[in-house]
């Protein structure tokens, strides 16, 4: 008797899971892909877009790879959620639809977060250990986001400068 009791107790939370997998409190995050580049724009050394894809890609793009766990509730929840706060943040698949100062903004959080550590999240990387950034991983994304920032920067300044001698 009492195996019949665990058993229909485990097969009604296993209902219960599946059931409210087809709720998402966040927006169903799994629906938005694209097929865009990631940073498209962006001069990205080899190195740094490896970073980029595997570390930083599930939560802050459209390309997500959803694990199994990842689509029944409340494992869904808890990523769909992080995945949502993520893309809030910074969404490298529509980086070209944000202007220059944005860019510059995102480009020194990005720098900063990678470098002091607080990137990828310790709640994350409890279970995504192959996300958390190396040492020279940290380094490396710092050097390349003050680059980018700076070469942006210079970007916008010789278009201005350009627009301003064709008034003349």
């Amino acid at each position: 008797m009492r195996k019949a009791h665990i058993a229909l107790a485990v097969g009604g939370l296993l209902a219960a899971s599946i059931a409210f997998s087809f709720v998402h409190p966040w927006g169903d995050v799994r629906a938005v892909k694209s097929d865009a580049a990631l940073m498209q724009g962006v001069n990205i050394p080899a190195d740094v877009q490896a970073v980029l894809e595997n570390k930083c890609a599930d939560c802050h793009s459209d390309n997500t790879r959803w694990p199994a766990w990842g689509y029944f509730a409340p494992g869904s929840w808890l990523m769909e959620r992080d995945v949502h706060e993520a893309r809030e943040h910074w969404n490298m698949s529509q980086w070209q639809s944000l202007d220059t100062d944005t860019k510059a903004k995102l480009l020194s959080k990005i720098g900063s977060e990678a470098r002091s550590g607080e990137m990828a999240p310790k709640q994350y990387v409890l279970i995504h250990r192959g996300a958390k950034l190396t040492a020279d991983e940290q380094e490396l994304m710092y050097a390349w986001a003050k680059v980018e920032r700076k070469r942006i920067r210079q970007q916008e300044t010789g278009a201005e400068n350009q627009k301003g001698a064709e008034a003349k």
